[in-house]
Order: C-alpha cells, then sequence, then structure tokens
C-alpha cells in the first residue's frame, strides 16, 4: 500500500465516525469535525514529508551494512 492509499482509508475511517456523529449531532457538526480531522491529516502528513526530507541525508547506510561487515568472517 502506499500513502494514497493508507489516506483514502484513514479518510473513509473518519467518514463513516461523522455520520454517525451526524446522527446524534447533527450535519453541521459532523460536517465541522470531518472537516477539522482531514485538515489535521492533511497537515501532519505534509509536516511529515516535509521534516523526512529535511533531516534525511542521501549519503547514510539505510542498513547496518558496516556492522555487519565487521562481524563476517
Amino acid at each position: 500500500m502506499d500513502v494514497i492509499d493508507e489516506r483514502a482509508l484513514v479518510y473513509m475511517a473518519v467518514l463513516f465516525v461523522c455520520s454517525a456523529v451526524a446522527v446524534f449531532a447533527g450535519p453541521a457538526r459532523a460536517a465541522a469535525t470531518f472537516g477539522l480531522v482531514t485538515a489535521s491529516v492533511e497537515g501532519a502528513y505534509w509536516l511529515g514529508r516535509s521534516l523526512a526530507g529535511r533531516y534525511v541525508t542521501p549519503n547514510q547506510p539505510a542498513s547496518g551494512v558496516e556492522g555487519e561487515q565487521r562481524y563476517a568472517s
């Protein structure tokens, strides 16, 4: 699964919960809750993407290959 599919699943779950909220609190509150939660998810996604791109160096090894070579016989 890629990030877009995972976000779509999160939005569907939020939509399901907000539809249950609409039954008890009304459609306006459910729409406001859906908007607030989706804006928070999008904000977290873009902030995390920005921070991940900033702090990962391209020459950093992806695994502990240097450590594995040290213990190889």
